[in-house]
């Protein structure tokens, strides 16, 4: 049987209603793109004319359909099931690349944003030592990624990165610390639009028991320093406890014996915090053994100092060298002498509550006084004068 050519289409289905108050109306029910949608229509020419519209728009649509190639068509459906878990759709992962990813095509790879970062570094000023962490910690960063741009970095690979089973708590902080440093830098250049670091939750460090020397273990550093060339580097650690990198940086024309301080400005201290540090009369009985006009305090690298701090260690017969164990002698013996932890506090270049937490009751109080009348051998009497003839300013 034949088709009725002169037949209504019956899609979409036009549906006649009777309101209780006797008005007719025409609705039309389809669903368009997984929506229901209901048009209602007060004539049935108007709801016949929409209803052509819609059987209209979707013959183009399905002919476009037809047009797209097979593989075209084979890879959307795959790109479909493979975002399907995601809840994302296939216009929005192109969205996201367009960007994301095509608005820094023409950003340098990662190894070459670390050079430009390091250069920028040293124009602006930044410590050598500073550069040298930055520079150590990003290059085993451009090991994996150098020849990424930023913006391909996913955060589950940022994350497995830093997330480094083979490294301590405080190392991946460190490593956070200066990678975040490099997406922002990449941001401030217009070659990525986020950090994802900020996306990492960083570990936590158990805080360890501040090691300190004890008076008859500071003596011996003292009796022992001098040929080593680590006499200044010591005395100044214990009785004024300015940080190693402080003393590393320190000149001897900021050392005022006369004065009875220490000027540590913004070339020496820990964020460029200046400060003045008193010079007590336990430190100025050992620096009128060493003290000099002018020069490095502790002119030694890095891995000179570590060598001598380490034979140090062995002639004063200590089983370990203490890791801040100067500063933190220094810290707990001057707050249980004084029991200011202001006053301390400033010596140091630190914060009251800190001092509090760390150092408050740590030492006895014959301790105390053992530590603080420690004295260089009694020939120093006549050096003491000529240093106070000197003047050392």
């Amino acid at each position: 049987m034949k088709p009725n050519k002169s037949s209504k289409p019956s899609w979409p289905p036009i549906l006649h209603r009777r309101r209780a108050s006797g008005q007719v109306s025409y609705q039309i029910a389809v669903m368009i793109d997984g929506k229901r949608v209901r048009e209602r229509f007060k004539t049935l020419e108007a709801a016949e004319e929409r209803a052509l519209q819609i059987r209209d728009t979707y013959r183009e649509e399905g002919k476009a359909a037809f047009a797209i190639p097979a593989d075209l068509r084979l890879e959307a459906h795959k790109c479909a099931e493979l975002l399907k878990p995601h809840n994302a759709t296939i216009s929005e992962a192109v969205q996201h690349y367009l960007l994301s990813v095509l608005a820094y095509r023409t950003a340098p790879p990662i190894a070459e944003i670390i050079k430009r970062m390091l250069a920028d570094s040293r124009t602006a000023g930044r410590r050598e030592r500073t550069i040298g962490d930055l520079s150590y910690r990003l290059g085993r960063f451009a090991k994996t990624f150098g020849t990424r741009q930023v913006s391909s970095i996913s955060l589950a690979e940022l994350k497995a990165w830093i997330d480094d089973p083979t490294l301590g708590a405080r190392s991946r902080i460190h490593n956070a610390t200066k990678i975040s440093q490099l997406f922002n830098y990449a941001i401030r250049q217009g070659w990525a639009d986020a950090n994802l670091v900020e996306r990492i939750t960083r570990p936590s460090i158990e805080d360890k028991a501040v090691e300190l020397f004890t008076p008859k273990e500071a003596s011996q550093l003292l009796k022992y320093a001098e040929p080593l060339g680590l006499l200044p580097f010591v005395a100044i650690g214990l009785f004024a406890g300015l940080r190693s990198a402080e003393i590393q940086r320190l000149d001897w024309s900021a050392v005022k014996l006369s004065e009875r301080c220490i000027i540590i400005g913004s070339e020496v201290a820990k964020r460029r915090s200046r400060r003045v540090v008193e010079i007590n009369d336990t430190l100025a009985a050992w620096l009128t053994l060493c003290a000099k006009p002018a020069g490095a305090v502790a002119g030694f690298r890095e891995d000179q100092l570590a060598f001598r701090i380490r034979q140090l260690t062995k002639d004063a017969g200590l089983s370990k060298w203490k890791h801040n164990g100067l500063r933190h002698s220094f810290a707990s013996y001057h707050l249980a002498l004084h029991g200011d932890a202001t006053k301390t506090a400033f010596q140091m270049g630190n914060s009251p509550v800190v001092l509090h937490n760390s150092y408050k009751g740590l030492v006895t109080n014959g301790d105390v006084q053992r530590y603080w009348s420690l004295r260089p051998a009694a020939d120093a009497n006549e050096k003491i004068a000529a240093l106070n003839a000197l003047g050392n300013e």
